[in-house]
């Protein structure tokens, strides 16, 4: 345990505060290791939301390794406080805040024109496919890591646990409902909320990014399969409408009204035609100060389980033997029924798709409203066909994250644009950005990081 943090109200400042943890920025620290932040919780079981638990989370957090998962540098409990509490690199930027920006987009907030399928693509889309891919395939590479090498379900994968340092790495944060699968019961001993392969929790995951399967109550069900749902409606928010509100509006994935969703009849304008990439309401303009861009949902998670597993079904199809086989063996799959939904096809509901890849690979014949996928030998070089594999409904048909990462719009020849520093797998190609619109080679040159920083 490390003792050269001097852990007391002087030096931390409040920057979140949940439910169940409060994360602190050590603002008037000295430390080696640059800015920190500390996060700390209570280990009094009175106090804690089951199964939140941060006893768990820190013991699973030192024993990782891997540049997307967050580095633990020492942790402290203290006795008298019944809180644990361990630091962190402080991390800037957050995926939240970048899906929120109008910048990060493939489109113009305003066009004077409407560009034909057979345009090369314009500079503000290839920054946007060039950023979206490197996101997406570090976050890959974090669950890769988890599930293959470790043997960890992260079970709460979300855009407000994605965060990213100033170099553009993605760092995967907040374990503290992760699922070790082959830990024995000595190494859980001090745990607050012990699980069992018979015995786990269902009450994980948030709001529009729980799989379905949570949703009907089982005791037992493959957790890595839980993330790559979660994997998937994380992934459509890149390609989601966003829609201008008043800053006093929640957007919150934690909070359990005021999030815009892809079903919102005000994100469709007459309920029923797709909606536009950017959502400006009657009574708002856009530069008024008072007024911010809130990405929407792909699901509803709002309204309680039943109203998730609804807005899922409205869009992704009701259950059949077909779609989904194992779904009848679920505890509470015969407690509800629900009215009969056909699927719908996934690019109807994502705007902000890449214009390019629209016209090199017609969405329409993209069958996105199947439960089974072709195989990835046969995958199309689009997000679309990515985004549709991981959201299928019987959980062993999701693709696994490792594949993901060889899934050909993320292992396509050009390469993937990586944080500097950054080692990827053998044989990942290395993609240098070089900005057409800059006037000489030397502005030309952009990092991951100048990416980020240009979307604000």
């Amino acid at each position: 345990m490390s003792a050269d943090l001097e852990l007391s109200s002087a030096t931390l400042v409040t920057i979140e505060e949940g439910p169940v943890s409060v994360v602190s920025k050590v603002v008037d620290g000295n430390d080696r290791r640059g800015e920190l932040a500390v996060k700390t919780s209570t280990i009094h079981r009175k106090f804690v939301r089951e199964p939140h638990d941060i006893i768990k989370e820190a013991r699973i957090l030192k024993s990782l390794s891997h540049p997307n998962i967050i580095n633990v540098l020492g942790d402290v409990a203290d006795a008298r406080a019944e809180t644990l509490s361990y630091w962190m690199p402080y991390l800037p930027f957050s995926l939240p805040n970048l899906l929120a920006s109008s910048m990060f987009s493939p489109h113009p907030l305003v066009s004077l024109f409407t560009p034909s399928p057979s345009d090369p693509p314009s500079p503000r889309e290839q920054k946007f496919v060039v950023l979206a891919r490197s996101l997406i395939f570090q976050l890959c590479a974090a669950l890769a890591y988890l599930h293959d090498e470790v043997k960890i379900a992260h079970r709460d994968v979300k855009p407000h646990n994605i965060m990213m340092d100033a170099n553009g790495k993605v760092v995967l944060i907040d374990f503290g409902i992760a699922y070790p699968e082959d830990e024995d019961a000595s190494a859980k001993g001090s745990d607050l909320w012990p699980e069992t392969k018979d015995k786990m929790y269902f009450e994980v995951s948030t709001g529009p990014y729980r799989a379905p399967e949570l949703l009907f109550g089982p005791r037992t069900y493959s957790a890595p399969a839980t993330d790559l749902w979660s994997l998937g409606t994380t992934l459509a928010e890149f390609f989601t409408p966003l829609r201008l509100v008043p800053s006093s509006h929640s957007s919150s994935d934690d909070e359990p009204v005021g999030r815009p969703h892809i079903s919102d009849p005000q994100l469709r304008m007459d309920g029923a035609k797709p909606p536009e990439p950017f959502v400006i309401p009657p009574t708002m303009r856009v530069g008024d100060p008072s007024a911010r861009w809130v990405r929407a949902s792909l699901f509803d998670g709002a309204r309680g389980e039943i109203g998730l597993a609804w807005s899922i079904f409205k869009t992704r199809g009701s259950p059949t033997e077909e779609s989904w086989p194992s779904f009848l063996s679920l505890p509470d799959a015969n407690k509800i029924s629900f009215v009969d939904a056909h699927p719908i096809p996934l690019s109807s509901l994502l705007p902000h798709l890449p214009p390019s890849l629209r016209a090199l690979h017609d969405p329409s014949s993209l069958d996105t409203t199947s439960h089974a996928p072709k195989p990835l030998a046969d995958a199309a070089a689009t997000p679309l066909d990515l985004l549709h594999r991981l959201l299928v409904y019987e959980p062993s048909r999701r693709l696994c994250a490792h594949d993901a990462l060889h899934h050909p719009w993320l292992a396509d020849k050009t390469g993937v644009l990586l944080p500097e520093g950054y080692k990827p797998a053998a044989g990942t190609a290395i993609y240098t950005w070089a900005d057409p619109v800059a006037r000489d080679q030397e502005s030309r040159e952009r990092t991951l990081g100048d990416l980020i920083a240009s979307m604000k």
